[in-house]
C-alpha cells in the first residue's frame, strides 16, 4: 500500500514500500554483502544522500587482509562487482586494528586504515572513492605519516567547508594523537607532517573527532598516566581550528577512574558540538556505571562536571553506553548493557537526559530487556541511532554456547515506550556467530546494519535494513515533490512541478476535473509525463493543456511506480472565467473635461505569481507629484472601472499608475478645459 504525506505549502511526499528489492524481509536470509573464500570481517557502514550506503570490510580471500568496499542503492542492490571493489592489497599484518569509513558531501566514500606497507611499520592511510568507484586520491591513497611509530585506529570527520580531518594514535614513549586535514583534491592542508597532540606528563590515546564550526573539529581522547595495570585514565576534548591550532581544551572526566583500554564512544550533536559516553567506577565499589557528556563548539559542557550518570540503580554494572541524540529537542538517549555484580546475567537499560543532563526516566532508568537467567544470554556490540522522533537500539545477543547467534533491536519514543509490534525485532537469526555490528540511519530514517557472520565459512559480511515501523526489507523511500504550480495564459494552462528525490518512479499521470455545480467533479486522464526512475537529483517537469474553455478546473498528479503502485498529489485550481492577466486600459474619454473613466483587470493572483492583492491606483502630474489616490484596498480577481473627476485641476497632461504587488503600469491622459 502506498501512503501520501503532505509537507509545507506546495510540498508533499509520495512514500513507497519496496518489498521486491534486494533487502531481505526474512531474518534468516539477510543481504550477503560479501561471503566468499576466506574471512570477511570488521564491517563499517555509511549512508549516502540517495538513501543508499557504502559498506567496507577487511578480506582474506587472497591470503592476507585486504580492504574492500561495496556501494548499495536504496533498495539494497549492489552497484559494483558482486564481491566488492578492492581498495587496498598492500601488506597487512596477521591481525588488524580498527579503522573508519565516512561519506563526504559529494557522496564519496572516505576510508582510513593502517597497514604495514612502509617497511613493516604500521602507518595510517586515507582513500577517497567516488560513487562510480574511481580512486580520487590515487590508487594507493594518501600516506598520512610514514614513520617507524606504531600508528593505529584512524578516525574521520568532515569540516563544514568540505575538507576531511583524520585523527589517529601515535604510539610513542607517551602516546600521542596525530591529525591531518585533507582537501577534496587530496592535498594535505596541515603540512607534509601531521599536527601532533602530546603532553609531557600524559599519554593521549583513542582519539575520535567530530565536525565543528568555522572549518574546525573537536577531538576527544583519553589522557593516561602511570603504567598498566595501575593506570589513571581521564577524558579530554580539544577544539582544533581550521589552521590546526588548539582553540580550547576541556576536561570531560578528570577523576581518573576509567579502566585501562576502555574506548569511549563519540558522536556529533549535528550542532557543531559533540557527545561522549563511557563507563567508570568512580565510587570504587567494583561496579561500573554509565556516563555521558555533551560539549559545545566553544568548549563549554552542557552536563554536570565529569558527566551525567545514567542510572543510580544499585548492585548493577552498566557497561558500554551508546548514545542517540535528538538535535530537534536537545535530548540525549543513552542505552547500555546491564549486569549483576558477577556478570552472569545480562539485560539492556536506557535513560533520557534533558538539555542540561538531568535524568528524565527516573534515577534507576528504564529497563528495556530484563536480566537473563544465569549464563543463557549475552549482549554485545550495542549501536544506537536517532530518527523520526524515536531512538533505535541494535545489538548482538548470544547464547550459553558463547555464540552471538542473533541480531536484534527495538525503537522507543521520548517516553521510553516501545513503538514496534512485539517490542523487539529480530534482524538476523541463523545460529552462526556474529561480530562487529555497525549501523547507520539514512535520509529517510530507515536504519541499515552490517556485521560479520560465520554462517557459511570463516566469516562473511551481511546487512539488513529496517524501516521506522520495524519492518525488514521494506525501505520507505519517497518520490518527493517540492513544488507544484500552475500558470494560465490565453486560455491555456501550464503545470510545473519539481522533485527532490525519486525511487522507482515510472512517471506522472495528469488528471483534470471541471468544477460543476450541478453534480460532483469527474477526473479525466489528460496525459502522462515520464519519471526519472531512481535518482537523488532534483528534476523539473511541465505539462501544457490547451484543450479547455472558460470555467473552473482542478488538476492533480498521479505518481505511479514501475510496479503500478500510485499516490495522488494535492490539487491546484484555475478559474478561466476570471481575467487571466493584468491590464490597465486607456482612459475614456481622452482628452476629457472634467471626468473620465479608467478600467483595469486583476487576474487570480495565485496564478499570476504576484504576492498579495492590494490594488493601488494613483494620479500624478508632469513633475511626478501625487495628485490623488483613487484606489488603495484589497480586491479579488475581476474587471473594474473607476471614475476620475478633475474639476479642481488645471488643463494639462497627467499620469495614472496601477500597482498590484510587483505589477506596475502607467498611462498618460489629457485634461482639456
Amino acid at each position: 500500500m502506498k501512503t501520501l504525506y503532505f509537507g509545507l505549502l506546495f510540498a508533499f511526499v509520495f512514500l513507497s514500500a519496496y518489498s521486491f528489492a534486494q533487502w531481505s524481509t526474512n531474518p534468516a536470509t539477510n543481504l550477503a554483502v560479501c561471503d566468499t573464500t576466506g574471512e570477511q570481517a570488521l564491517a563499517k557502514i555509511g549512508s549516502t544522500s540517495d538513501g543508499g550506503c557504502y559498506v567496507s570490510w577487511f578480506d582474506t580471500r587472497s591470503g592476507s587482509y585486504n580492504v574492500y568496499l561495496q556501494r548499495l542503492d536504496p533498495m539494497g542492490n549492489k552497484l559494483w562487482a558482486p564481491n566488492g571493489l578492492l581498495v587496498s592489497s598492500n601488506p597487512q599484518d596477521t591481525w588488524i586494528t580498527d579503522y573508519d569509513l565516512l561519506v563526504d558531501d559529494n557522496d564519496n566514500a572516505i576510508i582510513a586504515f593502517s597497514d604495514i606497507r612502509n617497511s613493516g611499520n604500521l602507518n595510517p592511510f586515507v582513500y577517497a572513492i567516488s560513487p562510480a568507484g574511481n580512486f580520487l586520491w590515487g590508487a594507493n591513497g594518501i600516506d598520512l605519516n610514514p614513520t617507524a611509530d606504531f600508528q593505529a585506529n584512524p578516525k574521520l570527520a568532515k569540516t563544514d567547508d568540505g575538507n576531511i580531518v583524520v585523527a589517529w594514535i601515535i604510539a610513542a614513549t607517551r602516546y600521542q594523537v596525530g591529525l591531518q586535514k585533507i582537501s577534496p583534491t587530496g592535498v594535505k592542508l596541515w603540512g607534509t607532517n601531521p599536527i601532533v597532540l602530546q603532553s609531557a606528563t600524559e599519554g593521549y590515546n583513542y582519539p575520535d573527532v567530530v565536525t565543528s564550526d568555522s572549518s574546525g573539529v573537536i577531538v576527544f581522547h583519553t589522557a593516561t598516566t602511570g603504567s598498566f595495570p595501575a593506570q589513571t585514565v581521564k577524558l579530554r576534548a580539544k577544539k582544533i581550528t581550521s589552521s590546526g591550532t588548539i582553540s580550547w581544551n576541556t576536561n570531560i572526566q578528570d577523576l581518573g577512574t576509567i579502566a585501562a583500554f576502555t574506548v569511549p564512544e563519540v558522536y556529533s550533536d549535528n550542532n557543531n558540538g559533540g557527545l561522549i559516553s563511557w563507563h567508570d567506577d568512580r565510587d570504587n565499589n567494583n561496579l561500573q556505571s554509565a556516563f555521558v557528556q555533551r560539549v559545545s563548539s566553544s568548549g563549554s559542557i552542557y552536563f554536570p562536571i565529569n558527566g551525567s550518570e545514567a542510572s543510580l540503580k544499585a548492585s548493577r554494572h552498566k557497561f558500554n553506553p551508546v548514545v542517540a541524540f535528538d538535535n530537534t529537542t536537545n535530548e540525549t538517549y543513552v542505552f547500555w548493557m546491564e549486569t549483576e555484580p558477577d556478570q552472569n546475567q545480562n539485560g539492556i537499560s536506557g535513560q533520557k537526559f534533558s538539555s542540561n543532563g538531568t535524568r528524565q526516566w527516573t534515577d534507576d532508568a528504564k529497563i528495556f530487556k530484563e536480566l537473563s537467567a544465569p549464563l543463557t544470554t549475552s549482549i554485545s556490540y550495542l549501536t544506537s541511532e536517532m530518527g523520526s522522533g524515536r531512538a533505535y537500539l541494535f545489538y548482538l545477543e548470544g547464547s550459553a554456547a558463547g555464540t552471538n547467534d542473533k541480531v536484534e533491536g527495538f525503537a522507543c519514543n521520548n517516553n521510553g515506550d516501545f513503538v514496534w509490534s512485539g517490542n523487539f525485532t529480530i534482524l538476523s537469526n541463523p545460529t552462526s556467530d556474529k561480530l562487529q555490528l555497525v549501523s547507520t540511519v539514512d535520509v529517510y530514517k530507515n536504519c541499515k546494519l552490517a556485521w560479520g557472520d560465520n554462517r557459511n565459512d570463516a566469516g562473511g559480511i551481511y546487512a539488513q535494513d529496517i524501516n521506522p515501523d520495524g519492518q525488514l526489507g521494506n525501505s520507505i523511500v519517497p518520490v518527493e515533490l517540492i513544488s507544484f504550480s500552475v500558470n494560465v495564459s490565453n486560455n491555456s494552462v501550464t503545470l510545473n512541478w519539481i522533485t527532490a528525490t525519486e525511487l522507482n518512479n515510472s512517471g506522472f499521470q495528469i488528471e483534470r476535473s471541471k468544477k460543476l455545480e450541478a453534480r460532483s467533479e469527474i477526473w479525466e486522464n489528460i496525459g502522462f509525463v515520464d519519471g526519472n526512475g531512481t535518482t537523488a537529483e532534483s528534476h523539473s517537469y511541465s505539462f501544457f493543456d490547451d484543450k479547455i474553455i472558460n470555467g473552473k478546473y482542478s488538476y492533480r498528479l498521479k505518481q505511479i511506480d514501475f510496479d503500478g503502485t500510485f499516490a495522488y498529489s494535492n490539487e491546484v485550481e484555475v478559474d478561466l472565467s476570471l481575467p487571466q492577466a493584468f491590464s490597465l486600459e486607456q482612459n475614456y474619454p481622452n482628452p476629457f473635461n472634467p471626468s473620465t473613466t479608467i478600467k483595469y483587470t486583476i487576474p487570480n493572483v495565485t496564478l499570476s505569481g504576484v504576492e498579495g492583492s492590494r490594488v493601488i491606483l494613483k494620479i500624478y502630474d508632469l513633475l511626478g507629484d501625487e495628485i490623488a489616490t483613487l484606489i488603495n484596498e484589497n480586491k479579488p480577481a475581476g474587471s473594474y472601472e473607476v471614475n476620475f473627476i478633475a474639476s479642481s485641476l488645471s488643463s494639462g497632461t497627467y499620469f495614472y499608475k496601477l500597482q498590484v504587488g510587483s505589477f506596475i503600469e502607467t498611462k498618460k491622459m489629457i485634461l482639456m478645459k
